[in-house]
This record gives C-alpha cells, sequence and structure tokens, in this order.
C-alpha cells in the first residue's frame, strides 16, 4: 500500500514534479505520489514492485551525471509503473506487449496534465515511457539512454540475486503455462543479447559483462526447458494416437434369456468390389454390378465375455 512507502521516496517525488514545472499544491503532489506507491506496492507484484522503483531511481542517480534533466527521468520511472503487463496482454502480444504501456502513457499525459507540469514536458515523459517498453533508447537521446540502462541495471548482479529475479518474475506472471511463459522470455533475452552493447550510457556500460553472462545462462536454461516441454508434449500425443487405434472394433451386447449381459466383438474388416463377367460399361469406366465379402474362415470370429470382466471394454472411449 501507497502508507508503506518510505517518505524519503514520496518527499523526492513531489520535488521531482515541482523541478519539472508541476504547479499543483504540495497536498495534491504528494496525494499523486501515494496512489502511484500503491499501485507499485499491489500485492500480485512480485517483480516490478515499489522496490524495483526504489532501485530504479538510485541507479539513475548513479550514472545521472551524464544527463540534462535528471527530474523528468525520476518522473517517467514513476508512472512507468502505473500499470503492469498481464499474462493475457503477454498472450496477445507477446512480452514486450504495448498494451500496459499505452495504458501508462495516457495515465500520465492525463496526470501530469492535470498537475499542471507544462505540456512539452508531458509530451517527453510520454516518449521516456514508449522508451522503457522497448528497453532501448535512440543513438543520440543520452537522457533516454540513463534511463532505459537504469531499468535494466536490475540484470547485472550476483547469479543469486537473478536467480531471485527470475523467480519473481514467474510469480508474477503466475496465470501463463510454462511454456507461453518461457517463449515470450526467450524473445525478450535474445532481443537484449542481439544488441552490440545491452546498456548505451557512458556509466552504464560498467554493467555490461555481469549482465551478458546472467542473460546467457538464463536462455540455455530456457532452450533446454523449452526442449523437455516439447517433447513431453510430442510423447502425450503419440499416446493418444495409440489409444485411439484401439478402437477399431464393434461392439455389440445382447441379453440372454437369463439376464446375463453378453458383450460380443466382431472384427471390421473391408469390403472389396469384385469385378464380374456382366458388369456394365459406362463413359467413366465399369460399374460393378455387387460388392461381394470377403469369406475367410476367421472373418466373424466373436468373443464373449460376462458383465463382470466386461466394465473395462464398456469404459472404453468410441468414435464418433
Amino acid at each position: 500500500m501507497g502508507a508503506q512507502a518510505p517518505q524519503w521516496l514520496l518527499t523526492s517525488f513531489v520535488d521531482a514534479m515541482q523541478q519539472i514545472g508541476a504547479t499543483a499544491s504540495q497536498t495534491d503532489l504528494e496525494q499523486e505520489g501515494a496512489n502511484l506507491a500503491e499501485r507499485w506496492s499491489a500485492p500480485e507484484r512480485q517483480m516490478h514492485n515499489l522496490r524495483r522503483l526504489m532501485n530504479t531511481l538510485t541507479y539513475i542517480d548513479e550514472i545521472s551525471s551524464s544527463a540534462h534533466d535528471p527530474d523528468i527521468l525520476r518522473v517517467a520511472a514513476w508512472y512507468h509503473g502505473a500499470f503492469l503487463n498481464k499474462a493475457l496482454e503477454i498472450k496477445l502480444g507477446g512480452f514486450q506487449a504495448n498494451f500496459a504501456s499505452t495504458r501508462c502513457i495516457d495515465h500520465a499525459h492525463n496526470r501530469l496534465t492535470n498537475l499542471g507540469v507544462p505540456e512539452e514536458v508531458v509530451v517527453r515523459v510520454d516518449e521516456l515511457i514508449a522508451f522503457l517498453t522497448r528497453h532501448r533508447a535512440p543513438r543520440t537521446d543520452f537522457d533516454a539512454q540513463v534511463l532505459v540502462d537504469a531499468d535494466l541495471a536490475c540484470l547485472s548482479c550476483s547469479p543469486q540475486d537473478y536467480k531471485k529475479l527470475r523467480c519473481s518474475l514467474r510469480a508474477e506472471l503466475s496465470e501463463l503455462d510454462d511454456l507461453q511463459f518461457i517463449k515470450a522470455r526467450m524473445a525478450l533475452v535474445k532481443k537484449l543479447l542481439s544488441y552490440e552493447t545491452i546498456y548505451q550510457s557512458p556509466l552504464g556500460s560498467t554493467w555490461e559483462d555481469t549482465a551478458r553472462a546472467n542473460l546467457e545462462v538464463e536462455l540455455t536454461r530456457l532452450e533446454r526447458e523449452k526442449a523437455q516441454l516439447c517433447q513431453a508434449a510430442q510423447t502425450e500425443d503419440t499416446d493418444d494416437t495409440e489409444e485411439a487405434d484401439d478402437t477399431d472394433e464393434v461392439v455389440e451386447n445382447s441379453t440372454t434369456t437369463t439376464g446375463t449381459l453378453i458383450i460380443k466383438r466382431r472384427s471390421i474388416k473391408k469390403r472389396i468390389p469384385v469385378a464380374s463377367a456382366d458388369d456394365e460399361a459406362t463413359s467413366t469406366g465399369v460399374l460393378p454390378r455387387k460388392i461381394e465379402e470377403n469369406t475367410d474362415s476367421d472373418e466373424d470370429v466373436e468373443t464373449t465375455s460376462s458383465l463382470e470382466s466386461a466394465v473395462e471394454s464398456l469404459d472404453l472411449p468410441t468414435a464418433d
């Protein structure tokens, strides 16, 4: 909840808002900060939570010497988490779905405008949130590079902390099944690794080697888990096919004079068309007059069983 946010965090939000030109009262700005903190503290947020926000703000401070206006970056980081990408959105749009991003941008635009932030600054915050969603900033936008790098700084941690990060992300997206999650996560990890450098800002480059090593290990793990899931699915499909092949016989029921249920199984064999000498000739070929049935001696072999021994057969699935 918002009440759990430390006072220094709310104070820093108010200061940043005043620095970017907000004309709203101190009370209104404090309430806005509390509302955002409550959003970041929602119980379903296992990874993108208030702790993540505080870490991102700390990283901004750490590398902001190359930024022209770090306060706009701080405000963009706050509003970037107004909404969270949920499982359904990821199913529809991939791991980097724009659904939540669009809502965050709309929310930020409306709230900042109502709080008296100049229009050009509001547009800039909207733009920065979009860069955060794409995990990439333009080559010439040094402030955006600082913000995106600060957001990705969590990837540069110890293997133990990285494992906790992966687990918290999986818990946050628990509505996705394993294969959906793995495919979506693989797409993002591959994209990050495809960049010549993950971090674009001058000071952010110190995180490069550790983050890249963590991502490579994660990608190897994801590929292995995906292969195991696909193999298990193929095995299950094969088993289902074999079960379907076991139903190639007709089951007939009859009742004896004593009331005992008799189950008769009869193998069904194909009827073979037999041409005779007096077949009619047609414009498209020969039309057989009749179809004779194969009369092999073992064709109509029947087996019977009592009701007690036939329960398992009664439970067999039948073809539609």
